[in-house]
Order: structure tokens, then C-alpha cells, then sequence
């Protein structure tokens, strides 16, 4: 590893690849963003063209082995993460994988024990926690700001890139009229692969995730995800429950099929003092953190308001991919800041939604 900057690599340069990593590792002056591979050497110069990383690899391996990165990204599907990141991690490379960690519990452990048996770092891609709205709603309820949090929701409506919204549906069918594929927009393999767990499972685990980061483990698990199209053969729509012996009721739902008029991500917190909603949505979360609403029954009428955000001094901090790969960038390299360890989702973490996941999928 270089003395000042981390040589970092890109293995999958598909949809996820250019606002997740190429553009955080692009903008980080702590690391040298040098090397992308993915099977269309096309879509992978594509990447390198914009963002400067000079060596181009169709094979990972080839990358693995010439390339001279210290870390990696793994952006390709989920079903290839293990053997992947078993590679980077036999070579002593650093990790971060794109969530799930792969298809089943058992295959996440085998992620989890080689990149710990190697000592290489191994960082799970749920970048939610970093939103500082979200984050802060967190402290509230562990601190017990509005009293004891006995109910709660985490909700996504409106997964555009899959066609829920009418907006998006309207742009993506002119787009097609005019001879424009949508495919790098919304990718229909997602939704049929039967090696894929299928598009809502591989999005719902990010709300699965912000669950167990503010609540902990949960003691029960039910939940189902079902299909709802004649035609569908993966999950369309998903509800879980987490029950807690000494915790709250934790309800946590997204789908591709329920009709929404935007793109939304919300939570809601019913305390025993009121209630503490936080909004958001994946245009507003690549650059504000999330609105954050609190009702109570103080004065004859109750009470609602709105807190002001709280923003970092580096505008870089305050996007919440910039800041996940910023803290793999500073763990890969020993660097990582005590206050920032509560924040980082590890192999682990990927692994406990894994094992969550399994059970849904197993109803």
C-alpha cells in the first residue's frame, strides 16, 4: 500500500457503479482510483473515460493479480460476490461489496470468515445509515429524546427504477419510443434471473439493515414476499415484522407493484413522549439528509414541527455514498475514526441481513 493514497479498483461497472464508487472514489483525495474490470470492456471504459482510472481489465483476476490495487469494490451481481471477494481477499486486497452479500447465509459466511482469516477489512454497501437525517433520528430514539420508542416503520414507496411511479413509467415508455433503451435505467434481469434473489429482496435488505442498526437483533423474524403480477417470477412486494422481547414492534415494507406518486423512503417512531418521522428518497439522499418531523401533544392542539437539518462542514460528508466509501478508504488503511465505527456496516452486518433475508425468502 502506498504511504498517502489507497489504490483502489472498481470489479462491475453497471448502474450502481458510477454514482456509488467510481464518482466517491473519483472526488477522495485519500485514495488513487486507478483500475475498473467488468465482462463489456465497453461499459467498463466508459467508466474509465470519465473518471480517470487508467488500466482496464475484462477479467478480474487479471486486475486481482496486475493491477497493484490495495482495495476493491465488487459491483457485479449478487450471486457472483462470493467467489469475487474470495479472490480480493486471498490476495490481501480490502473489500467492499455491494449488498446482499450474496444469494444465501451460508455463501455470506464463507465472505465473512476469508476476508477475516486473510485480514483484509470487509465492508457491506449499505450507505442509508450515513444519511445524517437518519442518523440523528437514531441518537433521538437511543436517547430516549421523546420517551421510550415502543412501535416503528421503515417504508419505501415508489422504487422508480423499476416502473412504480407513473412519472418514470411516462419517461422510460418516450424514451423507448424513440429508440432509446432503458435497460442501463432499470435492468429487467434483476426482476428474472433465478440466480438473483430479485429486486425487492436486494433493496428491501437496506431497510432491514437501518432496523437492526437502531434496534439490534430482533428475537422474532416473520415476514413474506410474494409476487402479485401473473407473469412474475420473483418477489414483488415484501412485508417483515421484527419483534422485540424488551423493544418495540417493527414493521418494515417495500414493493414494485403498489402504485406511489414518487420515489419515498420514510420511517416512523411512536414514543411514549410522541412521534419522530424522518422522509427521504434516493434523488434527495444523493445530496440532503433526510427531513426530519416531530409531533407531540403539547398546547390544546398538539404540536408539529420540523427540525433543521444539521449539515457537515465538508458538502463531500453530507452525501452518504461519498461518506461509506470515505470510511472503507480510512479502515482499509488503519485510519478509521472511533466516533465513525458505529456507522460502518461490516461483513457481519451484511451477513445478520442475509440470515434475515433466507428466512423471508423461505415462507
Amino acid at each position: 500500500m502506498s504511504d498517502n493514497k489507497l489504490k483502489v479498483g472498481l470489479i462491475g461497472c453497471g448502474r450502481f457503479a458510477l454514482p456509488g464508487h467510481a464518482l466517491p472514489y473519483y472526488l477522495n483525495p485519500a485514495c488513487d482510483f486507478t483500475s475498473v474490470c467488468d465482462v463489456r470492456e465497453e461499459q467498463a471504459r466508459g467508466i474509465s473515460k470519465k473518471f480517470g482510472a487508467q488500466q482496464v481489465y475484462t477479467d478480474y483476476e487479471d486486475m486481482l493479480d496486475n493491477s497493484g490495487v490495495d482495495a476493491v469494490s465488487i459491483c457485479t451481481p449478487t450471486f457472483t460476490h462470493p467467489d469475487i471477494a474470495s479472490a480480493a481477499a486471498g490476495r490481501g486486497i480490502h473489500v467492499l461489496c455491494e449488498k446482499p452479500l450474496a444469494t444465501s447465509a451460508a455463501e455470506s459466511r464463507k465472505i465473512v470468515d476469508i476476508c477475516s482469516d486473510s485480514g483484509v477489512v470487509l465492508h457491506t454497501g449499505f450507505h442509508k445509515r450515513y444519511d445524517s437525517g437518519i442518523a440523528r433520528v437514531r441518537q433521538m430514539i437511543r436517547e430516549e429524546k421523546y420517551g421510550r420508542c415502543f412501535g416503528a416503520e421503515f417504508r419505501w414507496d415508489g422504487l422508480s427504477t423499476f416502473g412504480t411511479v407513473p412519472a418514470v413509467n411516462t419517461m422510460v415508455g418516450i424514451m423507448r419510443k424513440f429508440g432509446y433503451s432503458s435497460e442501463k435505467f432499470s435492468p429487467d434481469w434483476r426482476l428474472k434471473d433465478p440466480r438473483t434473489p430479485g429486486g425487492v429482496l436486494e433493496v428491501l435488505c437496506h431497510l432491514l439493515d437501518l432496523a437492526v442498526w437502531f434496534f439490534g437483533t430482533p428475537d422474532e423474524v416473520t415476514g413474506d414476499a410474494a409476487t402479485v403480477s401473473e407473469d412474475a417470477v420473483k418477489p414483488e412486494h415484501a412485508a417483515v415484522l421484527f419483534k422485540y422481547n424488551d423493544g418495540p414492534a417493527v414493521y418494515i415494507t417495500m414493493s414494485i407493484r403498489a402504485l406511489a406518486m414518487a420515489d419515498r423512503e420514510s420511517g416512523l417512531f411512536n414514543c411514549t413522549g410522541g412521534n419522530i418521522r424522518y422522509s427521504t428518497g434516493s434523488t434527495r439522499q444523493t445530496f440532503l439528509p433526510a427531513k426530519i418531523i416531530v409531533e407531540t401533544d403539547d398546547g390544546p392542539f398538539g404540536m408539529r414541527r420540523p427540525l433543521v437539518p444539521r449539515l457537515k462542514s465538508n458538502p463531500l460528508m453530507n452525501m452518504p455514498l461519498y461518506h461509506r466509501n470515505n470510511n472503507f478508504i480510512l479502515d482499509a488503511r488503519g485510519q478509521l475514526p472511533p466516533e465513525e465505527e458505529d456507522s460502518v456496516a461490516t461483513g457481519e452486518a451484511g451477513l445478520a441481513i442475509d440470515m434475515i433475508l433466507e428466512k423471508i425468502k423461505k415462507r
